[in-house]
């Protein structure tokens, strides 16, 4: 997947890099295509203004193709000379003449064949464009002045609206034109148009990078989108499955850690019920007791084990609803405590401090006692030695605390994960399969209250559950 995504974004550099590179192309033509219609368009203007005065004389333009395949343009101008009482007619013609091509199209299908190529066809153009201007250059020389105005308005028209300048060189006169200011940088770009082989324009600009990325802008935000929504994706992707990982291998934990401790209480009461049948422990009254008061207390154990399994399930199930109803907290606590010093292996000291000793709560009364018997029986299990365990409760909120090993701070997130389980190393002494917390926080979450915990490794760990 990584390689899949890393060649989608490598592909897609390319594409973007190619697509640069071909609109700077266009836009360099396009900058010279402005040169040359500025020049097209300064000629006419002249041209104009010759018609505008009167008669001068004749002009002349022709093209054609050769027999070796180039193109030339001839062009005659004819003007009157007066010399004395008479008015002479003097011609002067102009021929230009383009590269003899490889291979000779000058037959019968020349014209058609010269249509198919576009580049012979602009060939053709610019030799007639060249040939009017040497043309009209014989009745009034060039406005170069007027050629800066209308180049300008083209770049314009392009989107360049920075600084230029321009050179005109006619043989050995050059006329500048440049924009206040400016001074060309190392990075500027140059652009000729040549009107005839002896006089053409020289435009320096800056690069147009900035112009060229302006029109990519709507693809490479696009494209950026993509790449950031594939990055997204592939991310959530391999977070999901890291994360289905983790479960599996706490599922399988899971199921490691409950067949044991299904198999403990299984055993003993077996073991019990066989020494009462096979071994004459149903003579002695004070046996036949103890080894029913096993069975019983293991019985209690596993179907304890079950119960929160089923919890788990039940809490799972769309139609499941609490049954809300006022508590008294310490009439629910009372039983819960008892209950919790009753199967405790160790010493165990439960204290409670309720503001006000009448203090009420809403809420299920069956999911508030697991709560409260989860979290005091993982004070009870996470004590070494005599467990001391502390009950708060306010208006607003209910605290457990013990003085156990603690948490470390990496793992606190963690907690209320299910299956999961603090690493303990190699020390198997605390039995439980990582439902206890994740059940509490579910159903506190589920009467809309919410839960934290506070610890510090080596002194104890306080839970707090404020619901207003």
């Amino acid at each position: 997947m990584i390689v899949a995504l890393l060649g989608v974004a490598a592909y897609q550099a390319y594409w973007l890099e190619q697509l640069h590179f071909t609109i700077g192309e266009q836009m360099d033509n396009d900058i010279r295509e402005a040169m040359r219609v500025a020049d097209l368009k300064e000629v006419f203007l002249r041209l104009k203004g010759i018609e505008s005065k009167g008669p001068h004389g004749m002009m002349d333009v022709r093209a054609g193709i050769e027999e070796d395949g180039s193109i030339t343009a001839k062009t005659v101008t004819t003007t009157q000379v007066t010399v004395g009482d008479h008015t002479l007619e003097q011609k002067t013609g102009v021929v230009l003449r383009s590269s003899p091509q490889a291979d000779s199209i000058a037959d019968d299908n020349a014209f058609m064949k010269m249509l198919e190529e576009q580049i012979s066809v602009t060939e053709l153009a610019s030799m007639i464009q060249q040939g009017l201007h040497l043309g009209v250059d014989r009745f009034e020389g060039t406005r170069y002045e007027k050629y800066d105005s209308l180049l300008t308005a083209g770049l314009q028209q392009l989107g360049l609206n920075g600084n230029h300048r321009l050179l005109c060189i006619k043989a050995d006169t050059v006329f500048s034109y440049t924009t206040p200011g400016y001074i060309p940088s190392k990075a500027a770009r140059h652009y000729e148009y040549n009107w005839d082989n002896y006089g053409r324009y020289e435009l320096t600009i800056e690069p147009t990078t900035g112009l060229v990325l302006r029109e990519m802008m709507g693809i490479l935000i696009a494209s950026g989108l993509i790449i950031l929504l594939l990055s997204v994706a592939f991310f959530y992707l391999i977070k999901t499955i890291l994360k289905q990982r983790t479960l599996d291998e706490m599922k399988t934990d899971f199921t490691n850690n409950i067949t044991h401790e299904l198999k403990t209480p299984i055993a003993v009461a077996y073991a019990a019920n066989d020494a009462l049948l096979n071994f004459g422990g149903q003579a002695d009254e004070q046996k036949r007791r103890h080894y029913l008061t096993l069975c019983r207390q293991q019985l209690e154990r596993l179907s304890g084990m079950v119960e929160q399994i089923l919890s788990m399930s039940m809490e799972r199930r769309r139609q499941f609803k609490l049954k809300i109803e006022t508590i008294s907290l310490n009439e629910l606590l009372q039983p819960v405590i008892e209950q919790q010093q009753v199967k405790a292996d160790k010493p165990v000291t439960i204290t409670t401090h309720i503001e006000p000793d009448n203090l009420t709560i809403e809420a299920d009364r069956a999911h508030l006692s697991n709560i409260l018997n989860n979290l005091i029986d993982n004070a009870i299990k996470y004590s070494m030695g005599e467990a001391i365990v502390e009950i708060t409760a306010t208006p607003s909120t209910i605290s457990v605390t013990d003085h156990g090993m603690g948490i470390a701070a990496d793992k606190l997130a963690h907690i209320y994960d299910k299956f999961y389980r603090v690493p303990t190393g190699d020390l198997h002494d605390v039995k439980g399969y990582g439902l206890g917390l994740f059940y509490v926080k579910t159903m506190v979450e589920k009467h809309g209250w919410t839960i934290q915990a506070t610890s510090v490794k080596g002194e104890g760990t306080t839970f707090t559950i404020q619901w207003a």
